[in-house]
């Protein structure tokens, strides 16, 4: 059978490298223990329905090839998401809604893994970050596939954040763009296939902290700490993609600035249900989850000025907020999970936190306790946990 590795908290992940799941997956007679091997796709899809989390998951596969084949069918919900924490050590939630212990995941040894920071995510892809211009990449959390970014080039350079238009496997529709400081300045970055480096742009409205997404064929640009929001369209020359034009979205006039005692802000963008999210934390104290205000808003970025309606439930689904970007999950197509909560990853404002906030009650609680986030001094310089979507 193929090799699983279990850790003493019971979380489970597939380790096999890519070059023996691709001869598990090539062909051949299934062994002579592999009596399960029969087993109809539509009845082992049931059987992937009660069994929500990756670690589980990652046993079904573990069996034979046919199972690994069903896994991967139409119709099969996906996995709960994953917290990555530095050094590429995976926390699953459970149906439970805390997250597992944490474990070191295996990663492709040409990758400098213990220096590395997770700066984004994509489904079940990671990008990666080496320390002060070191290498940059994307990486699959269970294939291993690696493939390489340009290197920021300089030792004075730092990427810290993110994002991807589409997957990597979609070739040139997959643009990603980075927030790095260079020379102590925050600047903008875009990639595509076949760029040999990275198109840098300038723009005095990139602040300290922001945050950054792709929309309807748009990157949107948030500050933070403010809520301000930038449009900016991305057009291609001979060079590769660039940005060609920046709007202000002027949502802050729309927006109160404080809510009575809730004066601290911390501002994230996600898209749900087709829409653009606006998610604004108001804390009455100083990184107090238990003093925090969470308002939802659907952009309406057709229009001048953009328009703004509160959301006041998504339903069966949850959101999922962090640095390295932030995702709705369908948690109604599994049974016993519960939905309309936002769980929150901690960042630069709440580096100590993870927490799930209900959007029925307005209650908060911790993921998990005691927190996984809670980082030794020598792993602070390797950036924040990132959630991660596997697809099956």
């Amino acid at each position: 059978m193929n090799s699983v590795t279990e850790t003493a908290g019971g979380e489970v992940f597939d380790e096999m490298p890519q070059e023996k799941r691709a001869r598990t997956d090539a062909g051949g007679e299934d062994p002579p223990w592999s009596s399960w091997a029969g087993l109809q796709p539509d009845a082992l899809g049931i059987v992937l329905s009660f069994l929500p989390c990756p670690a589980d998951r990652a046993r079904v596969r573990s069996v034979c090839r046919q199972w690994r084949a069903a896994a991967r069918g139409r119709g099969v919900a996906p996995p709960l998401p994953l917290l990555v924490l530095p050094r590429f050590r995976f926390a699953g939630l459970t149906p439970g809604g805390v997250l597992a212990p944490a474990r070191r995941a295996w990663m492709p040894p040409e990758l400098d893994a213990d220096n590395a920071c997770c700066v984004g995510s994509y489904d079940a892809w990671l990008v990666g970050a080496g320390q002060a211009g070191g290498e940059c990449f994307l990486v699959h959390a269970f294939s291993h596939e690696v493939r390489r970014l340009p290197p920021l080039g300089t030792s004075d350079c730092s990427l810290r954040k993110a994002a991807l238009s589409a997957s990597p496997e979609s070739g040139p529709n997959c643009i990603v763009a980075a927030f790095i400081i260079r020379w102590s300045k925050p600047e903008l970055a875009l990639w595509r296939s076949g760029m040999k480096s990275w198109r840098v742009c300038h723009h005095a409205l990139l602040a300290g902290h922001i945050d950054i997404a792709f929309y309807q064929g748009k990157l949107y640009v948030l500050w933070r700490f403010t809520p301000c929001l930038f449009a900016f369209e991305i057009s291609e020359d001979e060079r590769g993609v660039t940005i060609s034009r920046m709007k202000d979205c002027m949502i802050e006039k729309l927006l109160p600035s404080t809510l009575g005692l809730y004066h601290e802000l911390s501002c994230n963008m996600v898209e749900w249900s087709g829409r653009l999210l606006l998610i604004i934390r108001y804390y009455a104290v100083y990184q107090a989850r238990n003093r925090v205000k969470v308002k939802v808003f659907a952009m309406d970025l057709s229009t001048n000025p953009v328009g703004l309606t509160e959301i006041r439930s998504f339903g069966s689904d949850c959101i999922f907020v962090g640095l390295g970007g932030s995702k709705s999950f369908p948690a109604g197509q599994h049974d016993g999970v519960e939905g309309d909560l936002i769980y929150f990853g901690p960042d630069h404002y709440n580096p100590h936190d993870t927490f799930v906030y209900s959007m029925r009650d307005g209650r908060t609680g911790p993921i998990v306790q005691p927190l996984p986030c809670s980082t030794s001094a020598s792993e602070r310089n390797l950036g924040f946990p990132v959630w991660l979507f596997p697809s099956e």
